[in-house]
């Protein structure tokens, strides 16, 4: 059973209470087009595993489908132009998702959807919300489209099985610790619009095995890379100013002579910079 209610531009779903597998949203309720899934909707259903959304439907509420933990498939019809926070975290078991024309991906939207694998960010996109797939432990691959221009704090953090990752050059700003833990991580274009790289933006990517800093960088702030393990080169970052244990515990970096030396002369004089 769905709940609905009446809403100025339409129909929106207030609850389920359908406690069965698949459930089918229709497109009109008593004549009015289902525009909305309100907040919370569908949090913490443990018995859907397939949610059909009707094309025409405009808005998905806050943490709408937070902690389905059985969900494995939600088209999101491309009518949709506004998703509310955390509206699929906790969904452990969605492994595929495609993602409308959104201009913003908001906070928390995809946290630990521990099953997703893949994700292409829609070319509408500029702007990717603090957390939105922190603990998405089985993501390998992310797609990043050219327009984006911002990346919010730890909004990859602890994507542990990510290989390769290619920032546009759009992108201006990143908030702190975007991709920290990414421990498979191999492969890293950072965007050559960066004026910043912030705290521990790709510390500990234990794999990583090259860094290069844009040109662009005018400063590395505290632990920007510190526990990347199996690192051996740095190129460029001469005009930057850095920060405290930018570095720190890159024990393999510091093997090699001269990459000692230089590491030493662009962290001579290092500030404390978050």
């Amino acid at each position: 059973m769905l709940d609905f209610e009446r809403i100025e531009d339409g129909v929106r779903v207030r609850r389920s209470q359908c406690a069965q597998p698949v459930v089918v949203i229709p497109s009109e309720w008593n004549g009015t087009p289902v525009v909305e899934v309100g907040a919370c909707a569908f949090s913490d259903d443990s018995a859907v595993e397939e949610v059909v959304l009707p094309d025409g439907l405009r808005r998905i509420g806050v943490r709408a489908f937070e902690f389905c933990e059985n969900l494995k498939c939600v088209r999101l019809p491309k009518s949709v132009d506004e998703i509310g926070e955390a509206a699929f975290e906790g969904c452990s078991a969605l492994g595929t998702v495609a993602l409308p024309d959104l201009k913003i991906i908001p906070k928390s939207l995809f946290e630990e959807c521990v099953s997703l694998q893949s994700i292409d960010v829609p070319a509408s996109v500029v702007e990717i919300r603090e957390r939105a797939f922190e603990f998405c432990l089985s993501l390998r691959e992310i797609r990043l489209h050219s327009g984006i221009r911002r990346l919010g704090n730890g909004c990859f953090f602890c994507c542990r099985r990510l290989e390769r990752f290619v920032m546009p050059d759009t992108v201006e700003q990143t908030g702190k610790e975007i991709l920290l833990g990414c421990r498979r991580l191999r492969q890293v274009h950072l965007s050559n619009s960066l004026r910043r790289i912030e705290c521990g933006l790709l510390a500990r990517c234990r794999c990583l095995e090259e860094i290069s800093i844009p040109d662009s960088v005018e400063v590395v702030c505290n632990g920007a890379f510190a526990e990347c393990a199996a690192c051996r080169a740095v190129r460029g970052g001469e005009k930057a100013i850095y920060g405290v244990k930018v570095f720190d515990r890159c024990d393999r970096l510091m093997e090699d002579p001269d990459m000692s030396f230089k590491i030493s002369r662009l962290t001579q004089g290092a500030v404390s910079v978050c």
